[in-house]
């Protein structure tokens, strides 16, 4: 799936993360696992802290594919993990990577059916997240729990120890790349024909097929819960219900009983502190750069009366200067980013006021090199 970068991620980005610490068993190679991970830090005893307790499940996110030596020789479940690649993080276009710390008392609960996994863009709005993946342990869905299990027998020597084929291992963070990681499994053929039929009775196989990932510059926040195993033949898939009795049961409608609690495994419990904007990184080829949304429309569902466009796929350094179809100069923006390759323009002019429908020219400026072209505001 992902194969050794030239892209090094900057020393100053490295230093974000501190390492990682499990709380069970109490020896593993922590900081080995997380690896130099931007804006992961999961580090809690390092800062004189105790790990957040069930539901909460810590996780971050970053532009980029992580890679490691599990993705490198992937394993029914991982348990061969030897720590990250001398390039941790490779570059790649829509992508975000999302980390997350597994909860092996969760996960040795009964009810505990797996993780739920959401996306959202624009604005961290729960009623408008999208599931794009299930780590589930229901009856059927084997394929998609892809690392170990936690050791409940009554009589192990290894407690809540994750173990894969019998052997105690060390894969407490689950890493998941969007969109290399999402999507649907779809059954395929080993062997076709020239008119796409098996050759062979039998012969297929299950194949995730993964969707387009996430907007260059658009800010995506990811969120996680716990899924209720099915009790049931008629399965339902619902996410557990966690009651938020703490305080004497003070934000509960009726004192002590939990039905009429909040639930706190809810989407926005379990969210990525911070937006992540995916980025191709600089290009310097103007003949790349355009404008989105075109048109823009004001008051779409996911404007959020913002008023924004971006100017996409810009060099490291560039002026953008923006025209009416007379000429006249409307805006100029500057901008200067070795990481992003967007800027951003609130639809304003240079005196601070909005700008009406219509046609505008842009034209952008990098050094000896120019490059124009149009767009339409809708208001």
């Amino acid at each position: 799936m992902v194969s050794r970068s030239s892209f090094t991620v900057p020393a100053q980005v490295l230093g974000i993360c501190a390492g990682l610490l499990v709380m069970a068993l109490g020896s593993c190679p922590a900081r080995a696992q997380i690896g130099d991970t931007p804006g992961c830090d999961f580090d809690y005893a390092g800062r004189g802290e105790s790990r957040p307790a069930f539901p909460k499940i810590p996780l971050c996110a970053f532009p980029g594919a992580y890679q490691d030596s599990s993705l490198i020789r992937p394993l029914r479940c991982v348990g061969q993990f030897q720590g990250p690649l001398p390039d941790s993080v490779r570059r790649q276009a829509r992508t975000i990577t999302v980390r997350f710390l597994r909860d092996r008392a969760a996960e040795a609960r009964p009810e505990f059916g797996g993780y739920r996994l959401y996306r959202v863009q624009n604005f961290p709005d729960s009623t408008a997240m999208v599931l794009i993946r299930r780590f589930s342990k229901q009856v059927g869905d084997e394929r998609t729990w892809q690392f170990s299990t936690v050791d409940t027998d009554s009589g192990t020597a290894t407690p809540l120890a994750f173990k894969c084929h019998g052997l105690v291992v060390h894969d407490s963070v689950v890493t998941f790349i969007d969109p290399d990681s999402d999507g649907a499994y779809v059954k395929v053929c080993r062997r076709v024909d020239r008119f796409d039929r098996c050759l062979t009775r039998g012969d297929s196989v299950f194949k995730l097929v993964a969707p387009p990932g996430p907007h260059d510059g658009f800010e995506t926040w990811y969120a996680i819960t716990y899924e209720l195993r099915n009790t049931t033949a008629d399965a339902t898939y619902e996410e557990m219900f966690v009651p938020d009795s703490a305080d004497d049961w003070a934000r509960c409608g009726t004192r002590g009983d939990p039905r009429t609690c909040p639930n706190l495994n809810n989407k926005l419990h379990n969210i990525t502190p911070n937006p992540v904007e995916p980025t191709a990184g600089p290009t310097a080829n103007l003949l790349r750069v355009g404008v989105v949304p075109n048109p823009f429309r004001e008051r779409e569902a996911w404007d959020h009366g913002e008023n924004e466009l971006h100017f996409i796929n810009l060099p490291a350094r560039a002026t953008i200067k923006i025209y009416t179809v007379a000429g006249d100069l409307v805006a100029q923006l500057e901008h200067t980013d070795t990481v992003r390759d967007f800027a951003r323009w609130d639809l304003k002019n240079q005196n601070g006021r909005d700008v009406a429908s219509g046609i505008y020219m842009y034209r952008i400026e990098a050094g000896s090199f120019t490059f124009q072209d149009r767009f339409i505001i809708i208001r």
